[in-house]
């Protein structure tokens, strides 16, 4: 007898004996072929001061991670292995084969990101035991009304707008109560109503998705590329204006085109959520105006959302360093308890622990994907691979570093395909004499587009937890979304960028 669980979906599901089979067939194939000499060859220009032995293992150590990830993207594609094993097998491989130190892959499950997804993820747990995510979501709904339509724009708009400023992973866990009450009450008259609450989930998700790339605080990526562009002096400087500028025509278009297609893709079986929204609405005013707990809870969040927009700017002069996201995260964490509003035990029960499990193994398998040199290998090789069409300035060289980025990004994190490949085609377009703001914010913007995978975004990992997606759910939306995404951004470089007068190649280059 099998015990797999086949309902559902989220961390409920156990190993599927077939495709972990097919991973691990993948992770041994790629093992057992002899090194490529480009990996060699990159492993001696990234490590040259080692012998040849030790180049020869870090070599060997760069195809063990390309096998890691095709194996790892076969086990979060088909859910292989409960996501949270995953996300632990990433360590192990590390450990096993000795490429990296034990302490150091624990430092990678620590890293300040993964404190930060917990704490936004305890901040939004708090607010849902004090019932402002109810408050939050009748917001939105009272504006979207109880057309299914008009619900999943609302709520995609509701998400957009604040994954602009504070990130996506204190946001989807804000919407998700919310969603799963439409879902519950609905599936409570109707009976089966698992398309209603794919098309509710996938909504929030993708709303963050959409709106990160709007401002330069939606995400790591955007920050490390303003970094990147400032180091190559201050005309490339870009003000948090102009980047939201260049950025509004993606959410804005994107943001429409998932209005169509997710309605499309998941077919509610209603059209009218009256029902439910009215009955949110009745259990909302039971609970009459905002209590001074209620009024305490969402003062430490404005708190923590002003901290981590302000972190550089003003507490670090005042401190002499940051306290960076994961330090203002775990401070509002322990502020909650602190003042009695919340108990460790609450946060037990209602936090998403396999969430943060999942995202820490995303982090180490990145930050190992880039320490080993595979991701300069793999980035290098696609680069070369796409030169060959001569595609080396102007808006040619644009489109092609976004196209890189849009790959890159659903292998490893979008922070990290910025930090790799950034310096990179940043150089490609000062030696072409291409503009490098218009190829450093393409880049930027396209690593949002990671669709296909459960661990794309933390968003996406938090709704998945739900247990009302799938796998393959991610996988039919990215099938569609993925290439108008795309076309989106081509179109915005070429006569958005262009007609707001950018020029692609620089005067003199």
């Amino acid at each position: 007898m099998s015990n797999k669980k086949e309902s559902g979906g989220g961390f409920d599901k156990t190993t599927d004996f077939k495709w972990f089979g097919i991973g691990l067939l993948v992770f041994v194939l790629i093992w057992a072929m002899p090194t490529p000499e480009s990996m060699t060859a990159k492993a001696q220009d990234l490590f040259s001061e080692l012998s040849a032995e030790e180049i020869s293992n870090k070599a060997f150590n760069m195809k063990i991670i390309i096998a890691l990830l095709g194996c790892c993207t076969v086990f979060f594609a088909t859910e292989a292995l409960p996501m949270p094993a995953v996300a632990l097998f990433i360590g192990l491989v590390q450990l096993f084969f000795g490429i990296t130190e034990p302490k150091n892959v624990v430092a990678t499950y620590a890293h300040d990101a993964v404190w930060f997804i917990a704490g936004s993820l305890a901040m939004g747990a708090t607010m849902v035991k004090y019932g402002l995510d109810k408050r939050i979501g009748m917001l939105v709904m009272n504006l979207a009304g109880t057309k299914v339509r008009n619900i999943v724009l609302g709520i995609l708009v509701g998400t957009a707008i604040p994954s602009a400023f504070i990130s996506e992973a204190s946001i989807a866990p804000m919407f998700l109560p919310i969603a799963m009450a439409l879902y519950t009450l609905t599936s409570k008259k109707i009976g089966d109503a698992t398309q209603l609450g794919k098309l509710l989930m996938m909504s929030i998700a993708i709303g963050c998705m959409v709106g990160a790339p709007m401002s330069p605080t939606g995400g790591a990526r955007n920050a490390i590329m303003i970094g990147f562009l400032g180091n190559l002096g201050p005309e490339y400087e870009i003000s948090f204006m102009q980047w939201m500028i260049l950025g509004s025509f993606y959410t804005l278009f994107l943001g429409l085109f998932f209005a169509f297609l997710l309605p499309f893709l998941y077919k509610p079986e209603v059209d009218d959520l009256s029902d439910a929204v009215n009955t949110l609405r009745e259990d909302l005013k039971k609970h009459g105006k905002m209590t001074r707990e209620q009024w305490m809870v969402a003062g430490i969040a404005l708190l923590m959302i002003i901290a981590w927009i302000t972190d550089k700017d003003l507490i670090a002069p005042v401190l002499g360093f940051p306290l960076g996201l994961g330090g203002v995260a775990m401070t509002g964490t322990v502020l909650f308890m602190l003042l009695g509003l919340t108990s460790w035990s609450d946060y037990e029960k209602n936090v998403s622990w396999g969430v943060i499990v999942l995202y820490a193994g995303a982090i180490s398998l990145g930050a190992v994907f880039k320490s080993s040199g595979a991701a300069k290998w793999l980035a290098d090789s696609l680069i070369n691979i796409l030169t060959t069409f001569n595609i080396q300035e102007g808006l040619p060289l644009a489109i092609l570093v976004a196209l890189i980025g849009a790959l890159m990004t659903n292998l490893m994190s979008a922070g990290a395909t910025v930090a790799v490949i950034g310096p990179v085609v940043l150089e490609m377009a000062v030696s072409s004499g291409t503009n490098p703001i218009i190829v450093g914010v393409a880049l930027a913007i396209s690593t949002s587009m990671a669709f296909w995978l459960v661990i794309g975004t933390p968003a996406s990992s938090v709704v998945y937890s739900a247990g009302l997606l799938d796998a393959k759910d991610f996988i039919r939306m990215a099938t569609f979304a993925w290439p108008a995404a795309l076309v989106i951004i081509i179109v915005m470089i070429i006569f958005y960028w262009v007609g707001l007068g950018i020029q692609p190649i620089m005067i003199g280059g």
